[in-house]
């Protein structure tokens, strides 16, 4: 994976090198290489996930925040 995809294009990516290898019928050396493409996909898109849900946090904790400061 020499260029940085989208989250989409990563997941497409992902969810096309499972189907693949579900599918079987490579050698040795390119399941390898699709297993060990799928893995750094995979932890990209699970980084990705958890730094959108927690600025997600941040941002519903800034909305109740600004609730209890208005209510004061």
């Amino acid at each position: 994976m020499t260029e940085e995809k989208t989250y989409d294009e990563a997941l497409r990516r992902l969810e096309d090198l499972v189907a693949q290898l579900e599918r079987g019928g490579k050698n040795l050396d390119e399941t390898l290489a699709m297993f060990e493409e799928g893995t750094a996909l995979l932890k990209r898109c699970q980084s990705e996930l958890s730094e959108v849900e927690g600025r997600l946090a941040e941002l519903r904790l800034d909305e109740a925040e600004a609730l209890v400061k208005d209510d004061a």
